[in-house]
């Protein structure tokens, strides 16, 4: 990042408008106002180079994973904060692979749920495809069944219930389940990629990111797109190994018992 774009900075007004209406709250305002200190001071530590990924402004990288890299951005255009999610490992997107893109990013962008990660567009910048998407404030599911953020009276990392382990995951098999209903195939779930935002509410993240980054076939068939529940399909072995079904490690389709053997897998973790 030059020193030009350094020492300019967007303007970040969700703090005022984080919270609408008159009865919004102190300490909502407290914390957009937080919000908006943080966002300022991030746009000094965003990485050297990256300014701006198609019209968000970057403010910091905030994660770094086996499929891209994260970042915390900002939408001027519609006055939010956002995550962007830079895809790497794919090379150059070759027509075929932006159109399969495409298709699973709109896929993806229909599936709304309180226990899923919104997806809001998707798009290509300086020859990488990213995804813009809801940007979630807390830790991995699998950070919260350690613990990590679970304090007792002393102050000690206190130990999670059955109970509250089962209903957690009670959250995420509901955002399983409401994509499945929309034919979507996640493929990759595990901990990592399901989200435990503020509130307590689980948020299943990263739908069908094994699926892009799969190698395209070297020749589509012609006619009309794909059914919705055809563009999870393939016969590569993505995934996570410790959680990958059977079927999944011999490189058949994956459907949504596919996602049920990992959920289960995760479950019994």
């Amino acid at each position: 990042m030059s020193d030009d774009q350094r020492g300019a900075r967007p303007t970040l007004p969700w703090a005022g408008t984080l919270e609408t209406g008159e009865a919004a709250d102190v300490g909502a305002r407290q914390r957009s106002t937080i919000d908006l200190l943080d966002a300022r001071a991030a746009v000094d530590d965003a990485p050297v180079g990256v300014g701006q990924i198609g019209r968000f402004i970057v403010l910091r990288r905030i994660g770094v994973g086996g499929m891209g890299v994260v970042y915390l951005a900002y939408d001027n255009a519609l006055d939010r904060r956002v995550a962007i999610k830079v895809l790497r490992g794919l090379g150059p997107p070759a027509p075929e692979r932006r159109a399969r893109f495409a298709r699973e990013a709109q896929a993806m962008a229909r599936l709304s749920h309180p226990n899923v990660v919104q997806i809001y567009e998707a798009g290509e910048s300086d020859g990488a495809l990213f995804l813009a998407m809801e940007y979630v404030r807390g830790g991995s599911l699998r950070t919260w069944l350690l613990g990590q953020d679970a304090k007792d009276e002393r102050g000690a990392t206190a130990t999670r219930g059955w109970r509250e382990i089962v209903a957690m995951f009670a959250q995420a098999g509901r955002g399983l389940a409401a994509a499945h209903e929309a034919g979507l195939v996640h493929r990759d779930f595990k901990p990592d990629n399901v989200l435990v935002d503020g509130d307590g509410v689980a948020r299943v993240g990263d739908f069908g990111l094994a699926r892009l980054l799969e190698e395209a076939p070297a020749e589509a068939p012609a006619g009309p797109a794909p059914a919705l529940h055809s563009l999870t399909a393939t016969r590569a072995v993505m995934g996570t190994p410790a959680y990958m079904s059977p079927e999944q490690h011999a490189g058949r389709p994956a459907d949504a018992r596919t996602d049920q053997f990992s959920f289960c897998v995760a479950l019994w973790e």
